[in-house]
């Protein structure tokens, strides 16, 4: 048998794989057909058990916020529903894959046939499904089932791994309907790390205590996504989760702050504690004390019973201050004996109290800047940065917001009691094409908006809110005249390609290239003429960050 391939060049890779191939056909003559995978340790595991019985609507998402997410019939062994799913019509091909992505990640892959996985869907709601097309036949079988299936990728991450002779029309025909897609063999190595980080972050689910189906689960699912250049944040998040250190985060508002710092305490050991925010830019100024520590009976006029304070309230929990920067720089003095020290004294008392909480502060400001401008306390501002976090605007992560999308659709899909099925692609093409300035929160309620007014299976143009519609439709318009030419529409469809290719490849130039069938200096070339050379920045460097 071929021996275990190593890092090598796409061609050695390519050929030891099809050594691979020859090895398993032969095997499977002799073996007429036995179980794949067992004899090379790969998990291949029938899955055998049916959507729950809550399962009542004819889209897949179901009326009743069941369905993928419903109990299945009969007992599993606990580890079945977290293994990632590899979907295959070439059984052997697709055990050779297994056995490959099995060595290089430590997981084991669910090995199923396009036939089971319409039949009977895996019941991990938020786990992963690879879509093997390596031949026509498994092409055309990829197609019909994210057709067929549409809105199953709104309960799972559904990428296509797609052989390096596919044909790239048809890749990206399927590109719009997945996460994303790989190339095998050249890109095992990515999609490891999305194997690893989907089954990561399954083990920190359950570590951490955060139940499945809750409102915080929801929001880890909308706010995460699984691009290999959003790795370092999730590792750094997991990090930050299980250790008490203060974290910063800053970003522009709606960007996540809150669903972020809530993802922090769902995984920490704290878990089980409360979550308390305190909207430090709502305060009075008068107040603010009172707010955080409290006070006593007849501690100021209007003081006629004592209070409790936040800090008090969060108890063993965690406290999360948003829009710190709002803070005098007097109210900021007062916080940092409770950052450095623990101690506090509720007003108009002279007995000192120690806060148990753990703190994360939020700032739609850079917090730095406000330091170095003497708006906010120097000391107060390394006390807060042990660890920090930036989210960029949603403007600047165009290729995050198809699976926003799908996210809230599915959401509201069940809040609504809808039969959606799909979302039409000139209506993602004019949610990616709008820049948020609201960023999640706006694009949260977008969607509720157009799920809501929604008739039939199709999410389409004319369900979005107005503003997106008529950002969609001034993109559209020739820059120069009021008559739309050949070269302008033209124009218009290429920028579009180029943009969702680069997307659909984490906004790597080289693979993008390959994709679209030019080169990359070509590519760079209409990159600038485009204008996406900024949007590439802001993507790749700031989300590493």
């Amino acid at each position: 048998m071929a021996r275990q391939v190593g890092p090598r060049k796409p061609r050695q890779l390519a050929e030891a794989f099809a050594a691979l191939r020859v090895y398993f056909l032969a095997k499977w003559t002799q073996t007429q057909r036995q179980p794949r995978g067992l004899e090379m340790g790969v998990e291949v595991q029938n899955m055998d058990h049916k959507l729950g019985t809550g399962f009542d609507a004819p889209g897949l998402l179901g009326r009743n916020g069941h369905g993928l997410n419903g109990k299945a019939n009969g007992h599993h062994p606990a580890t079945q529903g977290h293994l990632p799913t590899l979907v295959a019509q070439d059984q052997d091909f697709g055990a050779a894959v297994a056995s490959q992505l099995k060595k290089a990640t430590g997981h084991s892959l669910s090995l199923r046939a396009y036939s089971e996985i319409r039949s009977q869907a895996p019941r991990d709601r938020d786990g992963l499904i690879i879509l093997l097309a390596s031949t026509p036949t498994e092409v055309e079988e990829a197609r019909q089932f994210v057709q067929e299936t549409s809105l199953q990728k709104l309960a799972y991450i559904v990428v296509l791994l797609a052989a390096d002779n596919c044909s790239q029309a048809t890749v990206s025909e399927l590109a719009g309907h997945v996460s994303h897609v790989f190339y095998w063999p050249r890109d095992a190595g990515e999609l490891g790390q999305v194997v690893k980080s989907t089954q990561g972050r399954r083990r920190g689910g359950e570590v951490g205590g955060y139940p499945e189906g809750s409102t915080e689960d929801q929001l880890v699912r909308r706010l995460l996504t699984y691009t290999p250049s959003l790795l370092p944040l999730v590792e750094k998040l997991a990090l930050a989760a299980a250790h008490d250190v203060t974290v910063l985060l800053t970003g522009e508002t709606g960007t996540g702050k809150t669903f972020l710092a809530r993802l922090i305490h769902e995984f920490s050991p704290r878990s089980k504690e409360r979550f308390l925010i305190v909207p430090c830019g709502a305060l009075s100024p008068n107040l603010v004390e009172s707010e955080f520590f409290g006070h006593v009976k007849g501690a100021f006029t209007g003081a006629d019973r004592p209070k409790i304070g936040k800090f008090a309230a969060a108890g063993k929990g965690t406290l999360l201050l948003d829009e710190v920067d709002a803070l005098a720089l007097e109210q900021q003095a007062n916080l940092l004996r409770v950052v450095e020290t623990g101690e506090y004294e509720p007003v108009g008392s002279t007995e000192t109290h120690y806060a148990q909480c753990r703190l994360i502060v939020a700032s739609n400001r850079n917090l730095k800047e406000e330091a170095d401008k003497g708006k906010f306390r120097q000391d107060l501002y390394f006390r807060f940065n042990v660890m920090s976090f930036h989210l960029p605007p949603l403007r600047e992560r165009v290729e995050d917001i198809a699976p926003l999308v799908r996210g809230f659709a599915a959401r509201f899909n069940t809040k609504f009691r809808k039969e959606l099925y799909d979302i039409s692609s000139e209506a993602m093409a004019a949610l990616e094409s709008y820049p948020w300035p609201g960023n999640l929160r706006e694009l949260e309620n977008a969607m509720q908006h157009a799920v809501l007014v929604s008739q039939g299976p199709m999410l389409l143009v004319r369900h979005l809110p107005e503003v997106v519609q008529e950002q969609a439709v001034a993109s559209t318009r020739p820059n120069d005249v009021a008559v739309d030419t050949l070269v302008h529409n033209r124009e218009i469809l290429e920028r579009s390609v180029i943009q969702r290719a680069l997307a659909n490849h984490g906004w790597s130039r080289s693979r993008a290239a390959h994709e679209l069938g030019i080169s990359r200096v070509t590519l760079y070339k209409k990159m600038k003429k485009y204008e996406l050379m900024k949007t590439v920045s802001g993507s790749s460097t700031q989300i590493a960050q």
